[in-house]
Order: C-alpha cells, then sequence, then structure tokens
C-alpha cells in the first residue's frame, strides 16, 4: 500500500511539473496562464506607451491665436543687425563723448600723449570696430580704440530701446485710431479730385498729394511727420501683385535709433486707394 502510495505520489509530481513548464500555453490543465504583465506606464493611473507614441505621432494642437483685430506689434530687427555686430555704425551717431574704458594714445604734429582709461573722449566717426577719436570735439590730435573698449554700445542701446518703444507705441496709436474708426481708410477712396482719370493720385500745386497726405493723418503711416516731409516724388506707373499700379515716393527726415536719417518711403495706390506704404530698398512695410 505504502509503494503505491509512493508510487501515485510520483506519477501527480511528474505531471504536475510537466503539465506547469513543459506544456504550451493554453493547453495546461492545473496551471492557469499567469496573468498579462502591462508595463509599468500602462497600469491604472500612469500613461501608456501607446498613447505615448500616438500623442508624439499626431500634429500638434494649433495654439490659440487671438483675433485679427488685435494689436500687432511691428517687427523690427535688433541693435546687432542694424549695426552689423558693431561694424557698421551710422555716422548720425557721431561726434559724440564716449568714455574710454583704456588707455589711448594721440598722435599730432608737436608730438604724441595718452588718455588713461577713465578719460572721456570724443568719438568722431567709426571704421569696421574701431573708433577715430579726439581728447577734445575742437582738437587736431587723434587716436584709435576699439569700439567696446568704450561705452559708446551702451550709449547707443539706450537710444535704440527708446526709439525702439517709440515705434511701437505710434504703431498702437495708429491701430488704435483705425479701431476707433475703422471708416476712415475707405474715406480716402471717396475724395473728390484726388486721382486722376488715369488712376494716378492728383499732385497739387506745392508737390503734394491729397490721398497720401489723408493716409498719412488717417494713420495708415506713422513714421512719416508731416513737418518733417523735404519732397515728394513723381508717380510711377508700375506693375505690382500682376496688376497696375501707381507708386509715389516720399522723401522726409526720419527719426532712427542712432538719431535723424534721410529715408525714402513709397505709397503704392490702386483703384483710388492705398494699398500699402512700404520702404523701397528693402520692400518692408512703414510703421
Amino acid at each position: 500500500m505504502k509503494a503505491l502510495f509512493l508510487t501515485v505520489l510520483i506519477f501527480t509530481t511528474a505531471f504536475l511539473l510537466y503539465d506547469r513548464f513543459a506544456t504550451p500555453a493554453g493547453q495546461r490543465v492545473v496551471f492557469e496562464n499567469p496573468p498579462l504583465e502591462l508595463p509599468e506606464d500602462s497600469k491604472p493611473g500612469t500613461r501608456s506607451v501607446y498613447t505615448t507614441r500616438v500623442t508624439q505621432d499626431s500634429p500638434p494642437p494649433t495654439p490659440s491665436t487671438p483675433g485679427g483685430d488685435s494689436f500687432v506689434p511691428p517687427q523690427i530687427e535688433s541693435l546687432e543687425s542694424l549695426t552689423k555686430n558693431w561694424t557698421m555704425i551710422p555716422t548720425q551717431a557721431f561726434p559724440r563723448q564716449v568714455k574710454l574704458s583704456k588707455p589711448v594714445q594721440f598722435r599730432m604734429a608737436a608730438g604724441t600723449s595718452t588718455l588713461p582709461a577713465g578719460s572721456a573722449a570724443f568719438a568722431l566717426s567709426a571704421q569696421s570696430n574701431v573708433l577715430l577719436v579726439a581728447p577734445t570735439q575742437s582738437s587736431q590730435a587723434r587716436g584709435q580704440i576699439f569700439v567696446h573698449d568704450t561705452d559708446l554700445p551702451v550709449q547707443v542701446r539706450e537710444s535704440y530701446e527708446r526709439w525702439r518703444r517709440g515705434r511701437i507705441e505710434m504703431a498702437q496709436a495708429a491701430w488704435k485710431k483705425r479701431q476707433t474708426s475703422p471708416a476712415s481708410s475707405t474715406a480716402m477712396v471717396n475724395m473728390p479730385g484726388a486721382v486722376e482719370p488715369t488712376g494716378a493720385p492728383k499732385r497739387n500745386a506745392d508737390g503734394s498729394y491729397d490721398l497720401l497726405l489723408a493716409s498719412m493723418k488717417f494713420g495708415q503711416v506713422t513714421d512719416i511727420k508731416l513737418n518733417k516731409i523735404q519732397r515728394w516724388g513723381t508717380p510711377q506707373q508700375r506693375t505690382i501683385d500682376n496688376q497696375p499700379t501707381w507708386a509715389v515716393s516720399v522723401f522726409y527726415e526720419a527719426m532712427a535709433f542712432c538719431g535723424p536719417i534721410d529715408a525714402e518711403a513709397q505709397a503704392q495706390v490702386r483703384d483710388g486707394k492705398i494699398v500699402r506704404w512700404i520702404y523701397p530698398g528693402s520692400g518692408e512695410p512703414v510703421p
């Protein structure tokens, strides 16, 4: 009897071992298939790998944008771009007093002299990134120093920031004016006698154009001040946007980051109205 029990035990053990380890999954008699182990990030409360892939492969959601009637500040070049990394400083920036951070030797007919670091000198011009300086504004002595060895960049940056803020404020003021009086932009179209039969703006005796003047007064452009206009150009017929268009230049004094400069703006007239103002050199819109 004992031998029979041992025999049954041995066969039972062998069967169980075979069922657990040798029998293919799905055909086991005693041992059920173990539950599928999910990745840690697929368990409840976590983000699955599949979900992550779907999110990454799907196009990102389009960010919400303000309405078309929202103010958009004008694009303004950085100071480094305007000065070509301080290698092209406009002549309008000179002469000006600067503070030296390194000593400068000055040459003159009678010999040489040196101003120590911390002294003030007058920057007269710039060649590449080198300043031509004098001990005083009336002195004939001349010396040279790198731009960044003076406080000129600090001075110009302060001027640039004031100019940049002014440009944005002017553009915003013009935008507000258009918002409060949306019909003002179309009022120019109905100006009697403002356009010739050819479509060109009609010129006044003093050279000005009522159509362009109205555009300025209505705030279509803010960079051009009426009292800073130097002269008016003659309408030129062009093909712009594949359409016949009249281009009229206005020459005026503009305020740049380094001081007043001579500028040219161009009004493009089509179908009795100004479709845009641009700088003819770069094609950028006039603020």
